[in-house]
């Protein structure tokens, strides 16, 4: 009972700082902290929630933790569709939204790291991940096909700015659709034993609160760096990266604090999910709604994407386990790419 008062005090502060916005450099920082803070607090208590959700309705962990990466992209998605409306905002909405697949990865590499360290490796059930392993395929060939088409039509573009065609998103929406079925299709029977009668409502309380931890949080770290880009007038590239950061920590790191628990399989399928929901998902559904500019920094997001996915994809398939020197490779294969893809900011 104490911790739930100590949460609902920190949502509360949270929310005042929200409320009472107050434009400075320390006031971001605290901003920033406090929304780190929520994190931490929330994460456990949510997993735990989506634990007894998924069991009281006879759903798997692996597609209890696709729920609660969807669940956890939805304050990204919301504020990066405000963030494309503003004409100033839109590169970096998109760019940010591609980044968060690093950043996932990046956080996928660590949380293999953190529960391999001591020796052992993460068992991934082979029937749990086969539609995961077909998505990763076809996001690799849809990546590679749409940067295949956006370098060939900015060399005979003469000069003149070339859009992603309307036939991209289209199609990266078709096929996580056709995920999302095939995987609500195949579940099969939940292992795990019940924790409650079937529909029960005991997973309601902490479900919310996490959304609620999850949406403050990332408005508290979303907005601290909103506004220090700003301020430090940064360039696109590195605006995009530091909010796309700063949009992954608060969503996805509940995985961490999951998997850390006990919580392992549910952690790397929310991680998994979102590498795969942050391309497929929530990049066509704005690229629907804005023209996306093919330039150099979002083919190389693409290309970059293709081949990081093609790492994660390889080191799961080999043997169905994940193992410390296949998170070391996942985890530095991503952060190479976002320091590459930062040197892009060198570019006038």
């Amino acid at each position: 009972m104490k911790n739930k008062y100590i949460v609902a005090a920190i949502l509360a502060v949270g929310a005042l700082l929200i409320l009472f916005h107050v434009e400075g450099i320390p006031f971001s920082v605290v901003q920033m902290l406090v929304g780190l803070v929520i994190v931490v607090l929330v994460g456990e208590p949510m997993m735990e929630g989506l634990k007894e959700f998924g069991t009281s309705f006879g759903l798997s962990p692996h597609v209890t933790g696709i729920i609660s990466s969807l669940a956890s992209n939805l304050p990204e998605g919301v504020m990066t569709f405000f963030m494309v409306m503003s004409p100033e905002l839109r590169e970096v909405a998109i760019l940010t939204v591609m980044l968060a697949s690093a950043f996932n990865g990046a956080l996928l590499g660590v949380l293999v790291v953190m529960l391999t360290f001591r020796g052992g490796a993460i068992t991934l059930k082979r029937e749990a991940m086969e539609h995961d392993v077909e998505i990763m395929r076809i996001a690799i060939a849809l990546c590679g096909i749409i940067f295949g088409v956006g370098v060939v039509l900015n060399l005979f573009a003469d000069g003149g700015n070339v859009y992603l065609p309307i036939e991209a998103p289209i199609f990266l929406l078709i096929s996580y659709a056709g995920y999302l079925y095939f995987v609500s299709r195949d579940q099969g029977p939940v292992e795990e034993e019940r924790h409650g009668e079937p529909g029960g409502r005991g997973w309601i309380a902490p479900v919310l609160l996490g959304l609620l931890g999850i949406v403050i949080s990332a408005e508290l770290i979303a907005g601290s760096s909103e506004y220090l880009v700003h301020r430090f007038d940064l360039h696109v590239v590195i605006a995009a990266t530091l909010i796309g950061f700063a949009g992954s920590i608060p969503e996805h790191g509940i995985a961490l604090i999951g998997a850390r628990h006990g919580h392992v399989e549910m952690g790397v399928s929310n991680l998994l999910s979102g590498i795969i929901q942050s391309i497929m998902l929530i990049f066509p559904i704005l690229a629907l709604i804005v023209p996306v500019h093919l330039d150099g920094y979002v083919l190389y997001q693409f290309l970059a994407i293709a081949v990081t996915l093609w790492i994660v994809k390889k080191a799961i398939v080999d043997d169905h386990r994940l193992t410390l020197d296949e998170g070391l490779s996942i985890l530095m294969i991503h952060i190479l790419g976002i320091l590459l893809f930062d040197e892009l900011s060198l570019l006038i």
